[in-house]
């Protein structure tokens, strides 16, 4: 598999954000297909009729969560496509220097390390506190979001957690640097609304 191409932009706050456009993000999720895409296939191709339906539904709960995720957190996805990738070539901004860079970026992941290990903890705790409910939530018709959400976050921050620790460990980082920053909106396509959303 090929660098996954990522962009640590400083914002007006004077923090950074990873950025990888869409298109990469989405070949490496493609060529990955993780283990909760794969139970899912399974479960909606199996010939047991109840596996099929648990198949569909953890399907279209799936699609939702991820819709959901964009708006929640949309650097959470570049970490989950991390995990898979243990290339990456970093580009950067000029006006600092590529060992300035690698120490910035090494506290970004360190940061976002121990942030989804918390939110993993937190949501592990959430879900077995639902499942003990759930006799009591099983029968409430429509989806059973009160499970499905802390489960599915925390498989995310799971990810999320390998991505940025695939990254922390990985020996073949690219620093690369932009010449600048002022152009880069107009020629990578998403970081625009990216931005606006990590504020």
């Amino acid at each position: 598999m090929k660098p996954l191409d990522l962009y640590f932009i400083p914002t007006r706050s004077h923090r950074y954000v990873l950025f990888s456009s869409p298109e990469a993000v989405e070949a490496v999720e493609s060529k990955s297909r993780d283990h909760v895409h794969q139970l899912i296939d399974w479960l909606v191709h199996h010939r047991n009729r109840v596996a099929a339906w648990i198949g569909r539904v953890l399907r279209a709960g799936h699609g939702y969560y991820t819709r959901l995720e964009d708006r929640i957190d949309p650097g959470e996805r570049i970490l989950k496509s991390m995990a898979s990738v243990d290339q990456f070539v970093v580009h950067f901004a000029r006006a600092r220097s590529g060992s300035q860079i690698a120490n910035d970026f090494e506290r970004f992941l360190k940061r976002q390390r121990a942030k989804h290990a918390f939110w993993f903890a937190v949501d592990l705790l959430l879900s077995a506190i639902v499942l003990v409910f759930t006799p009591v939530l099983a029968p409430i018709p429509g989806p059973n979001v009160f499970f499905y959400y802390p489960f599915l976050r925390v498989l995310s921050h799971y990810r999320a957690l390998r991505g940025a620790t695939s990254g922390l460990r990985s020996r073949d980082i690219e620093f690369k640097s932009l010449p600048e920053l002022s152009g880069l909106e107009d020629n990578l396509p998403g970081l625009t609304t990216f931005l606006q959303k990590m504020g």
